[in-house]
């Protein structure tokens, strides 16, 4: 399976999912299309799903055709694939390690489980950030949220995600 990365209207991921969904069930069986959605917490403790990564969705799929890219680019809300229409690129590297790491969680990313060491640092135990450490740019401890900074698709990307604080596991 090859895994795309498609760049949609913003606030239309869900609408062009489904489309694309339709396209792929006549062209396609076995193929699957992704929205990312992270769970988030309000000032009050409500949780709401917010996207993760506003305008893309991306295409598993055991080869792209263009009888495949004719349709999917005929679906309301839709930009380009990336890199570029003339040029689509499947994921690869580091980027498709991100996007099957996410899959691991499904598709609307739940919130981790962290505690911080005796140097001050977070340490995610469980949950979608397991592994992005590296990426954590920013901690802010009364929201409990981290801003991950991820380099994908030739550009970096920056995206808050929600933690829980647990007590730190004895060692």
């Amino acid at each position: 399976m090859e895994y795309y990365c498609m760049m949609v209207k913003t606030g239309g991921e869900e609408v062009y999912k489904k489309e694309a969904e339709k396209v792929l069930a006549e062209t396609n069986p076995g193929s699957a299309v992704y929205f990312f959605k992270k769970i988030m917490r309000t000032k009050k403790g409500l949780n709401y799903e917010q996207a993760l990564f506003p305008g893309y969705v991306f295409l598993q799929i055991p080869s792209l055709k263009p009888e495949v890219t004719a349709p999917l680019r005929k679906c309301p809300g839709f930009y380009h694939f990336l890199r570029s229409n003339s040029d689509i690129t499947p994921l690869c590297g580091k980027d498709l390690d991100y996007i099957k790491n996410l899959l691991g969680f499904g598709e609307v990313q739940g919130i981790s489980k962290a505690y911080f060491d005796e140097n001050m640092r977070i340490v995610i135990t469980e949950g979608p950030l397991v592994g992005f450490s590296g990426n954590i740019i920013k901690v802010n401890r009364k929201r409990q949220r981290v801003t991950v900074m991820l380099d994908m698709f030739n550009s970096s990307m920056k995206f808050d995600m929600t933690y829980d604080m647990i007590e730190k596991s004895p060692s």
